[in-house]
């Protein structure tokens, strides 16, 4: 979902850098290395896929 910034014709040059820059700030980053491995699929990637893609014909 996108943010709306709504300004007028008295909105400073100021006040809209202070609301753009809300906007670029950057989040904390998830370390997802701590994820990797945990789920155990019962077989290869690739054979699911066409298993799953072959069903639907």
């Amino acid at each position: 979902m996108g943010k709306v910034i709504e300004i007028d014709k008295n909105t400073t040059r100021s006040q809209l850098d202070k609301e753009l820059d809300k906007l670029t700030t950057k989040k904390e980053a998830i370390d997802l290395k701590k994820y990797f491995g945990k789920v155990k699929f019962g077989e290869e990637g690739l054979a699911y896929q066409l298993k799953t893609r072959d069903e639907w014909r």
